[in-house]
């Protein structure tokens, strides 16, 4: 009968295939991390930390699984003294190499961002804050953002970026640009779209393609700092766009830099058509110029896969529970949100071997079923037939949650402030 155990020990031997122990030991010593020789190095403690956040129980339930033989409070103080950076670094690492996925000779990344609810304590909600849609600073959690950068090879995160939930990922795109290699192409939804990013990713040889406002649309001969240059085909123009006004986020002698450059853009429009529905119109920029070597249609049908990433936050959050992080310091919140990352590139590693195996794209396969086969496996065994989720079109479901009324009374002021003394009882 599998056991937590077990799952223990499946843990350890598929943590040592893609993250082997002298990696982790190879990068505590680059970041000047020292440690003493004991039950809790840094190995164990990530692969327990691994365990609780796959297996879903808490630190005392995790001691008694894991037969460590320490306490709950040690394995605590001993995650705390891991460094922040041991885990940024391990999420770069644990995507394997060999496996991307080209478009025309460019290796394709999606960036995008999600929330998750964090909790309540004036230290969180002084650095992630509340959102503002909350009936007062009682209500509700603290919500923080992430960032992500996902390759489309594998569906890996290589890497994430922590952001107060009234800050836009907008600010720190450019600091994904670093994670990408070069003759590259990153794809992100209206919100990201800017001038600037454009020319980062330009001059540092890489590529974007970016769903376009249509506030930011070239129309007939364009206007402002934004004019028609050339039409190259049905619906495909070539752009030119000017810088107007300097970034908050950008500093002065950055933007000293790059105030003065023009840059050519490629936008092209095309029409989403639905049964029943008007037909609406879309576009899309990008620095990919060659209407020939790139084809609009295909770089259409690219941008459609862009969707992928939301699928996977919808993994993240609802089949490993990030949806609430239950750290209590910055700290840990970061930690932990890196360590669910780097649990889902271990599940996308196994669906990645099944569906080599069983000669299917990697995204048909169940994340579900890779999970628990981890979760339950008997150590040693090889990775079985996993299932294969079929190829199915389903209607846009709307936006909206049908929630039931509350049991119980809504607090409407502070916890602490709520509390009351405990009774005591004299005769």
């Amino acid at each position: 009968m599998a056991t937590l155990t077990s799952a223990m020990l499946q843990v350890k031997s598929r943590l040592d295939e893609y993250l082997p122990a002298d990696l982790i030991l190879r990068i505590c010593a680059e970041l000047q991390y020292h440690f003493r020789r004991r039950k809790l190095e840094p190995v164990t403690c990530i692969q327990l930390f691994l365990l609780q956040l796959l297996a879903n129980v808490g630190l005392r339930g995790l001691v008694h699984a894991s037969g460590v033989g320490v306490s709950a409070q040690a394995i605590c103080r001993a995650r705390m003294k891991l460094p922040l950076a041991l885990f940024a670094r391990l999420l770069e690492q644990s995507v394997p190499a060999g496996v991307p996925e080209l478009f025309r000779g460019l290796k394709v990344y999606i960036a995008d961002g999600m929330g998750f609810m964090i909790p309540d304590n004036p230290r969180l909600t002084g650095k992630f804050g509340k959102p503002g849609n909350q009936r007062g600073e009682s209500h509700g959690y603290p919500a923080g953002k992430m960032l992500a950068l996902l390759e489309t090879g594998g569906g890996f995160f290589r890497r994430a970026i922590l952001l107060p939930c009234k800050r836009h990922e907008f600010t720190c795109l450019a600091r994904l640009f670093k994670s990408m290699v070069k003759a590259s192409l990153l794809m992100g939804d209206r919100g990201l779209v800017s001038f600037t990013h454009l020319l980062l990713l330009t001059q540092n040889l890489r590529h974007g393609c970016f769903q376009l406002p249509r506030g930011m649309v070239v129309k007939n001969r364009g206007k402002g700092s934004r004019k028609l240059k050339k039409r190259l085909g049905k619906q495909d123009l070539l752009v030119e766009w000017t810088a107007c006004r300097r970034p908050k986020w950008l500093s002065a002698r950055q933007w000293k830099k790059l105030k003065d450059q023009t840059l050519t853009l490629r936008q092209i429009s095309f029409r989403v058509c639905r049964k029943g529905h008007r037909t609406r119109w879309a576009w899309i920029i990008t620095t990919l110029l060659d209407p020939k070597e790139y084809p609009a249609q295909e770089l259409i049908e690219l941008y459609s896969q862009r969707w992928q990433i939301e699928v996977d936050f919808c993994d993240l959050k609802r089949t490993l529970n990030l949806h609430r992080v239950s750290a209590k310091t910055i700290a840990g919140v970061h930690k932990e949100v890196l360590s669910y990352l780097l649990l889902y590139n271990l599940i996308r590693a196994v669906m990645q071997d099944a569906a080599r195996q069983q000669k299917v794209p990697p995204d048909r396969i169940s994340f579900t079923n890779a999970m628990l086969w981890i979760l339950y496996a008997m150590p040693g065994s090889g990775v079985p037939k996993l299932e294969v989720n079929p190829i199915r079109k389903r209607k846009t479901q709307p936006r909206r949650v049908k929630t039931a009324r509350h049991r119980y009374p809504a607090l409407k002021q502070s916890r602490e402030l709520s509390c009351v003394p405990p009774c005591v009882v004299k005769i």
